[in-house]
């Protein structure tokens, strides 16, 4: 099931990039330079909305969704600061109405989806900085990697092994990494 969402006419008709997902209309960038063919699921949502009658209003949803044969991995992109608390309530509800969406759109359910789905939190390091300096940072990361974890930021943790199979939070640098690694 999850495997044939390349054939899915929704999400064949919203085909994109990291690239334009990644644009921030307040700061008029992009976040990452990376060509990699992703859905646009903001431009999903409102297609989906569309068709069962609905406003835009109704739903948020998170950037993009990369289908690999491995896993698929729902992505975030936040260029401003993730301090204030709405902020990162307005991320978990965009989880939250994202999946909804995916479940309905896939006829999946949330036990299947975390099977093989996986969500990135893409942040700006430098309007997100540590509370500690950069060499605790450095050890916390290489003491992670040795006991095979990672840190992840802003209270993401929480949808770990509950909605999604894995939760990663990374600035761009460890990001483009990542989708460097994948298959």
């Amino acid at each position: 099931m999850i495997n044939d969402w390349d054939n899915i006419e929704i999400f064949t008709e919203n085909q994109s990039t990291l690239t334009e997902t990644s644009y921030d209309d307040g700061n008029s960038e992009y976040m990452t330079e990376l060509k990699v063919p992703v859905i646009d699921f903001d431009n999903v949502k409102e297609q989906y909305l569309q068709s069962i009658g609905c406003q835009d209003e109704s739903l948020t949803s998170v950037d993009a969704l990369l289908l690999k044969a491995n896993c698929n991995v729902f992505i975030e992109f936040k260029n401003g600061s993730l301090a204030k608390k709405e902020v990162r309530l307005g991320i978990y509800s965009k989880i939250q109405d994202s999946l909804l969406m995916l479940c309905d759109i896939t006829d999946n359910h949330i036990s299947q989806l975390r099977q093989c789905l996986d969500f990135i939190l893409v942040y700006n390091e430098e309007k997100n900085p540590s509370k500690s300096n950069k060499s605790k940072d450095y050890i916390n990361d290489r003491i992670m990697d040795l006991g095979g974890k990672e840190l992840v930021r802003f209270g993401m943790s929480r949808y770990d092994g509950v909605y999604f199979r894995k939760v990663h939070t990374y600035n761009v640098e460890k990001f483009e990494e990542y989708i460097s690694k994948l298959k």
